[in-house]
């Protein structure tokens, strides 16, 4: 991944200085990164969840935590118990840090659903896990994360002006893949940035083909093919000036 700079709408009245939106620009890229990480767990372990003919699955929140960090660390090159990584900075790690502790919780108040016998679909998919961790995260930090799409399935998720307007680029087959779009105007008062999302193989299982066709929860499948564009996490983090 490219390092990526911010793009546009730098304000020109006195603001932030430009390192500090700098480092904030890299803590966004890092939250958005880690957000999907957690999501990558959970879906590749979405056949063990929906075994109705096992109880406990043995996924517990260590478990998760262990596995998060490391998708993490091998995502972004990185590992954030490294007391002394001069990869992120102070202010990014302690939030990374808060991250990181609200997908834990989640996974832990999801046990129960996950670890529920003589069920098939539990539905505790990639995006609820996102959406439930990304509202106890903006809860103890007041950023913002939103799993998003041109068409998402969950309307609460629609994108703005702005994010419809990324979707779109990100959508164009010549953009480069994973690269960031991130911008600071001073009508938003907020740095913002959104982290291309693509299908997987495991994404193909609900929103691949056959289009139209009803996947396991009942919900038309998007027709995806692989790696294709699949939305994107949106990123607002506050600026204080």
């Amino acid at each position: 991944m490219s390092d990526p700079a911010l793009t546009q709408g730098v304000p020109s009245e006195p603001g932030p200085p430009f390192q500090t939106l700098v480092e904030l620009e890299k803590m966004a890229r890092l939250l958005a990164m880690m957000l999907d990480a957690g999501r990558s767990v959970i879906s590749d372990h979405q056949t063990l969840f929906d075994d109705p003919e096992k109880g406990d699955k043995g996924f517990t929140p260590d478990v998760f935590e262990r596995q998060l960090l490391e998708t993490f660390r091998s995502r972004a090159g990185t590992d954030l118990e490294e007391s002394r990584s001069a990869r992120i900075p102070t202010g990014a790690k302690a939030v990374l840090k808060v991250l990181v502790a609200a997908s834990k919780l989640v996974v832990a108040e999801a046990q129960s659903e996950i670890n529920r016998q003589g069920v098939g679909h539990k539905g505790f998919v990639p995006a609820v896990f996102g959406a439930r961790t990304a509202s106890r995260f903006a809860a103890l930090t007041g950023i913002r994360l939103k799993q998003t799409a041109l068409a998402p399935r969950n309307p609460s998720n629609a994108p703005d002006s702005f994010e419809q307007a990324v979707l779109r680029e990100f959508a164009d087959p010549s953009y480069p893949r994973e690269k960031v779009i991130s911008e600071i105007t001073a009508t938003s008062g907020a740095l913002r940035l959104m982290l291309p999302l693509y299908a997987t193989r495991k994404c193909l299982d609900c929103h691949g083909e056959p289009k139209g066709e009803p996947d396991r929860t009942g919900h038309p499948r998007e027709g995806f093919q692989l790696g294709q564009s699949a939305g994107a996490i949106s990123v607002f983090i506050p600026v204080r000036q």
